[in-house]
């Protein structure tokens, strides 16, 4: 998708459109702080529906792999990306609207006459990310020339036992 695609997403999903491609992830301009490397792309599969009380409803599905950086060694770390949401479009909902107590499932957004896919399939994946990534425990390899914690350590009653040793 190298052109920014614009729906009006009310209508797209009264339709039950699809729209269906590749994104690339060096496009993806406020993911890019959290990456290792902005390489390759990522698929997705947005389609409008109807849902059982009448409602018009977003289902997005996003998948493929991101190459983030583990809290922990600091190092490339690939991440399995795998996001499946269901958005329900709503007319002249703001920030600040309560939506009542609905399925905690279902997201709501509000309706645009022109939005941004690229934009809210950001959103979708910033979202769904893991706060820390982290390797799983023990795959992280050890940086060279680091010290153990455990080794830098001084016993804070250290000079306390020496001193009861005089008395």
């Amino acid at each position: 998708m190298s052109e920014q695609a614009v729906v009006d997403n009310l209508e797209f999903a009264r339709h039950g459109a699809v729209l269906q491609g590749e994104l690339a992830i060096a496009q993806l301009d406020r993911l890019q702080a959290l990456l290792f490397s902005s390489q390759g792309s990522l698929n997705y599969t947005l389609s409008g529906k109807t849902g059982a009380k009448g409602e018009s409803l977003l289902e997005c599905c996003i998948d493929g792999r991101l190459v983030l950086q583990c809290q922990r060694c600091l190092e490339a770390m690939e991440y399995s990306l795998h996001v499946v949401s269901t958005l329900k479009v709503v007319k002249g909902l703001t920030q600040f609207d309560d939506v009542g107590d609905e399925d905690e499932a279902v997201d709501s957004i509000p309706a645009s006459a022109a939005m941004n896919v690229t934009a809210l399939l950001e959103e979708e994946i910033l979202l769904n990310l893991p706060i820390s990534p982290l390797h799983a425990l023990g795959a992280c390899r050890e940086q060279k020339g680091a010290k153990s914690v455990k080794d830098e350590r001084t016993n804070p009653f250290g000079a306390l036992a020496a001193l009861k040793g005089k008395l």
